[in-house]
């Protein structure tokens, strides 16, 4: 199962009640954070979930109100008892090298490595000491590099002991055919194929957030049990008229969650201007009714289908 949590829903600044961006994952007992805005540390803290399993940050995009979080969450993990055999990774578009280097300034001695990865969309990775996960990229529109992620938990198809044992195939051999290596039995090949039934849906999420509609976003959005999105604007009216807008009304998130065929979607990351978001929720409902209005601290549990 994925753990998720929204710590901060703010964009540009917080204000009270709604800290700046950052999102939490736990899956298997480890930590993912996306994006790590003001005020980060402390929806961590009223999460519960501890912090020396924090493996990884993924940073969509190297704007203040995603990024500086982070010295202070770099010192507060530094006191959690998290040492050199526990590195964090940190992940994200350029400029990530030269702003991890100015933000270490402020926490330039840790008791546990601290390794920088450069991404420039369309990747796909594991994040070390988080096994079976996995974390894929899409370059979005945006006036810096900035990227979505999406966090999948694959699963396997259902394992058939009972066709493995007609087949003669040792208990020991069993998990070699889950992990979908074929296995000798007698001088003769046994497939994964067959004693494993069809494929299952494993777990996606997919955070895209400060962006304009861009096609590319749908078909990463593909197959997401929730989507957590861009929602600074409630409507056209909210967008501004001096410049292109650089973010998502509420309808426009809705459309991409409806056209890429997500399950759920939260909306996230409001303008500063925007005081009763609850007020332009029905223009995304009508277009995307499972959308909810994202809060601080809104979490959800995803389980595999039965």
């Amino acid at each position: 199962m994925l753990d998720v949590r929204l710590l901060g829903t703010a964009g540009m600044q917080p204000l009270p009640g709604r800290r700046l961006s950052a999102t939490l994952v736990r899956f298997g007992g480890r930590l993912i954070l996306l994006d790590c805005g003001e005020g980060t540390q402390v929806g961590v803290h009223e999460a519960g979930w501890g912090w020396r399993g924090l493996s990884a940050i993924l940073l969509t995009h190297m704007h203040a109100d995603h990024t500086l979080g982070l010295p202070g969450l770099l010192l507060t993990l530094g006191h959690s008892g998290k040492g050199e055999g526990e590195p964090l990774t940190i992940y994200g578009p350029e400029p990530l090298l030269p702003v991890l280097q100015a933000l270490r300034l402020f926490a330039p001695r840790l008791p546990f490595p601290v390794n920088a990865v450069m991404l420039e969309g369309g990747e796909t990775f594991p994040v070390e000491g988080v096994p079976g996960l996995e974390v894929s990229c899409a370059a979005l529109a945006h006036e810096v590099p900035c990227l979505a992620y999406a966090l999948t938990v694959p699963r396997a198809p259902r394992f058939d002991p009972e066709r493995a044992r007609a087949l003669g195939v040792p208990q020991a051999e069993w998990k070699t055919l889950q992990r979908g290596e074929a296995v000798d039995v007698d001088g003769r090949s046994v497939a994964p194929g067959d004693v494993l039934g069809a494929p299952r849906r494993g777990l996606r999420v997919v955070l895209a957030t400060d962006t304009r509609p861009t096609p590319a976003l749908t078909p990463f959005v593909a197959g997401a049990d929730l989507l957590i999105a861009d929602a600074m604007y409630g409507d056209e009216e909210g967008k501004p008229k001096r410049w292109e807008a650089q973010h998502l009304t509420f309808a426009e998130s809705a459309r991409i969650a409806r056209d890429g065929g997500a399950r759920r979607l939260w909306l996230t990351h409001f303008s500063p201007a925007l005081s009763d978001p609850a007020a332009y929720l029905d223009r995304a409902t009508a277009i995307f009714p499972a959308t909810t209005l994202g809060r601080d601290g809104l979490t959800e549990t995803l389980n595999f289908e039965e």
